[in-house]
């Protein structure tokens, strides 16, 4: 039995520290290097970035920074939805982009203001943005906790185990 704690303890472990890991590489890297990441949930930017990719965002603080065939992701304030396409030209005067998805045959239907532009992507990991959506749900969130409270059942257990054999 206790052979099989041992191992149940070592996969537990292991299961929370790959789980961590992912979590901080997710969420905390690329904060600390400036950059806001997204999910990308349409394959309108496809070969170039499919669906399911996870973009890393720097923000450009002037409309200057900002060229033809940059890929950037925009927000809407209003709706907290947010897009990811590819600048096809620019406006000066009105400080609007018209963007364009690699994968669409058209144009987006209208400009885009630059006050809603987050930023350029830096570069982006494909499918890593389904583990992002996984991870964010709240029935993964509960079965985490459960494996978390679990592993930390065992580790106390078998602590007290060799502490009582020490002892006796």
């Amino acid at each position: 039995m206790k052979k099989q704690k041992q191992k149940i303890s070592v996969f537990l472990t292991s299961l929370v520290i790959f789980i961590a890991v992912v979590a901080v590489g997710i969420v905390y890297v690329p904060s600390v290097m400036g950059l806001e990441a997204f999910t990308i949930e349409t394959g309108s930017m496809a070969p170039k970035i499919p669906e399911g990719s996870m973009v890393y965002v720097r923000k450009y603080h002037s409309f200057e920074d900002y060229k033809v065939n940059d890929i950037v992701t925009f927000t809407d304030n209003v709706t907290g939805k947010s897009f990811t396409h590819r600048i096809i030209s620019i406006n000066p005067v009105s400080e609007a982009f018209t963007t364009k998805g690699d994968a669409n045959t058209e144009p987006d239907l209208s400009p885009t203001q630059y006050v809603y532009a987050v930023g350029k992507v830096e570069f982006s990991i494909p499918y890593l943005g389904y583990a992002a959506v996984f991870l964010k749900n709240t029935v993964v969130k509960i079965a985490l906790a459960v494996i978390y409270i679990a592993w930390a059942a065992i580790e106390i257990e078998l602590y007290l185990t060799e502490r009582k054999k020490k002892y006796d």
